[in-house]
């Protein structure tokens, strides 16, 4: 009986496997968030509701990106990536990293003192929580871009 072996092809499967499977799930979280999620729930629920769910669905939402940036980032090291791919990936993980990190949590800390802010500071906050915003759509746009470009790039090895 020939017992199962783990030869550099079998992983190279394994890792690509992985690779393309983050790689979907994350530009599909993307996607879905971006041009189905948010749109409905803004549409269906008035701005503050709508704001508040959104606000719960964050850190979810960059969460799958970290987890499949991570994936990513081991199936290149295990299958000895290199080139344009690495840069593509680093944008995506940068952009994400900004967005959730940095920029989510202050627009998060600016809704909060919205609440309980008077009429003098309410301009200069929603000033800075627009600023925010369109800060992070612009990253969110960036990361979707880069996806796509790493999507490219590894459809451009496939052999037919």
């Amino acid at each position: 009986m020939r017992y199962f072996t783990w030869n550099r092809k079998r992983q190279l499967l394994v890792f690509n496997f992985i690779y393309l499977l983050s790689l979907v799930c994350w530009l599909g979280a993307i996607i879905f968030f971006s041009f189905f999620v948010a749109p409905v729930v803004f549409k269906a629920l008035d701005r503050e509701k709508a704001g508040e769910l959104v606000g719960i669905i964050f850190p979810r939402y960059y969460k799958i990106g970290y987890i499949c940036g991570a994936l990513i980032l081991f199936s290149f090291l295990m299958v000895g990536e290199v080139g344009l791919k690495w840069c593509a990936w680093s944008i995506m993980i940068i952009g994400s990293g900004i967005a959730g990190l940095v920029i989510n949590p202050k627009a998060k800390k600016i809704k909060e003192q919205l609440k309980s802010s008077s009429e003098n500071e309410i301009l200069s906050l929603e000033k800075k929580f627009k600023t925010l915003h369109s800060l992070s759509v612009k990253l969110n746009a960036l990361v979707l871009f880069s996806g796509l470009w790493l999507l490219g790039l590894t459809a451009s090895n496939f052999h037919l």
